[in-house]
């Protein structure tokens, strides 16, 4: 990627550019969509035929490919295809059906990146997720994961500094360390005999252990936290088709302090899910009770996700309030953002607008160390890839800042190869920080059916800095 004018050390110039940009994301936002149903699409094209009056048998599992077995397949085979284990009938009355499935992700990428402001660095960095899911029955099930080649930092994956010799020339952080380990079940299928003719409110899910909780698409809360959950589906309210309420304990591994991990912090959360007759709403409430000095706070979001015509929208408000003075683990502010989206006519493209507003400083109520901020959700250019000390391109923070990504995602080959291309901005509010924008892509080519390959590239403009860039590739295996 080229840019054919440096901004990097002019301090205002960027703010100047910035504003130019937020005024033809407001123009592309409003007036180009209408236009833009029109044009020819990127990605692969196909026409819309009418229905077929001709009967089309189903084809034989032979014809539809072959299922690609995982690591370790005891009892019956994930997603396979035959008679069915009987089980066995439990003491309390439920029909278990036991297997085993082991499975995981190895993941290794080659990456160099500049951030402005140290050297440029570059390093070979590896992770692999390795999961054993026992599942009982459809509803009860036993999930372990550990990650063997990190411990859980930026600059705690297995791997090699190849300009930088401090490391002694490679790392390996071998280790077995429980990521992942819970239960679930639902009451009302644990226990059939509660309620046998199945008029009773016995069907309450939960789960048990150390478990991924994301909420607001990761805005509010990000973490792996050793946490205890209820939750209630199916409840009918008058101008609701369903009502999910949760009901959330968490009492250690809570991601806080610059995601470090805090034992000392409790968190209570109560979230709530509703689909309506044009949309789906979540409210959501976090309470953090933290035994160490100015660790309480406060979270609240609410979100709602519908279609406008031809548009895909989501609307979210999410807040915290520290109980004390801001600090490093919790902080007072508001985040708003938006996320609009569409596809071409005639094609599986995606093109979005997503833009956020920032008042204050916004802090999340838990992040794993290793996964981006509270911005993460809303493009590539402030997600990261959470292997190896290769961030986002532009700050995924949320204080006193304005920012947008505009994006087009294409799909080729019935999906095995695709790529996104972003532009994006932020724009500093509160007066003490920076006004950045970077232009990358990401590329995905799916190698084999277990075997996908990734390129990035970005270029960023930086304020009073000098500008950044940075290159991936990386080789992704499932097992």
């Amino acid at each position: 990627m080229s840019v054919s004018k440096r901004f990097g050390n002019r301090s205002g110039s960027l703010g100047g550019i910035c504003q130019l940009i937020f005024a033809g994301i407001f123009f592309f936002a409003t007036a180009v969509p209408a236009f833009a149903e029109g044009l020819y699409p990127l990605g692969d094209v196909e026409g819309i035929p009418r229905f077929s009056d001709e009967h089309i048998q189903l084809r034989p599992p032979s014809d539809t490919g072959t299922r690609p077995p995982l690591i370790v397949e005891k009892g019956d085979l994930f997603l396979g295809v035959g008679n069915l284990d009987e089980g066995f009938t439990t003491p309390w009355g439920a029909v278990w059906q036991p297997q085993l499935w082991v499975f995981g992700t190895m993941r290794s990428s080659l990456q160099m990146f500049d951030n402005g402001v140290a050297s440029t660095a570059s390093e070979w960095r590896n992770r692999f997720d390795l999961y054993a899911n026992l599942q009982l029955t459809g509803t009860e099930k036993i999930l372990i994961g550990v990650r063997p080649l990190d411990v859980n930092r930026p600059d705690g994956f297995s791997g090699v500094s190849l300009n930088d010799s401090r490391d002694g020339g490679g790392t390996e952080n071998f280790n077995m360390a429980i990521r992942t380990l819970f239960f679930e079940g639902d009451f009302g299928s644990l226990f059939p005999g509660l309620d046998s003719g199945g008029y009773k409110w016995t069907d309450y899910g939960f789960a048990v252990g150390r478990q991924l909780l994301q909420f607001q698409e990761g805005i509010l809360l990000n973490d792996e936290v050793d946490a205890l959950g209820l939750v209630r589906n199916n409840i009918r309210l008058p101008g609701v088709s369903n009502l999910r309420s949760s009901f959330v304990w968490g009492w250690n591994e809570l991601g806080r302090s610059n995601a470090r991990v805090n034992d000392a912090a409790h968190m209570f959360g109560f979230f709530n899910s509703a689909d309506l007759y044009k949309s789906s709403v979540n409210l959501d409430l976090i309470v953090v009770a933290d035994s160490q000095k100015d660790g309480d706070g406060v979270y609240v979001g609410a979100s709602t996700i519908q279609r406008i015509g031809h548009y895909n929208t989501t609307f979210r408000i999410n807040s915290s309030i520290a109980e004390g003075k801001d600090n490093a683990k919790v902080g007072t502010g508001v985040l708003l953002s938006s996320e609009v989206s569409w596809t071409p006519k005639s094609s599986d493209d995606i093109v979005y607008i997503n833009t956020f507003v920032a008042s204050g400083d916004f802090t999340q109520a838990g992040r794993e160390p290793v996964v981006g901020g509270p911005l993460g959700a809303l493009g590539i250019m402030f997600a990261s890839p959470s292997l190896g000390n290769f961030g986002s391109e532009l700050s995924s923070a949320a204080s006193d800042v304005a920012g947008f990504a505009v994006g087009y995602e294409a799909f080729w080959m019935n999906h095995r190869r695709s790529l996104t291309m972003e532009i994006a901005g932020r724009k500093d509010t509160g007066g003490g920080g920076f006004d950045d924008m970077a232009v990358g892509f990401e590329y995905r080519h799916r190698l084999a059916q277990r075997i996908q390959w990734q390129f990035d590239a970005h270029y960023s403009l930086q304020e009073r800095r000098t500008d950044g860039f940075g290159l991936r590739s990386e080789i992704a295996y499932q097992f």
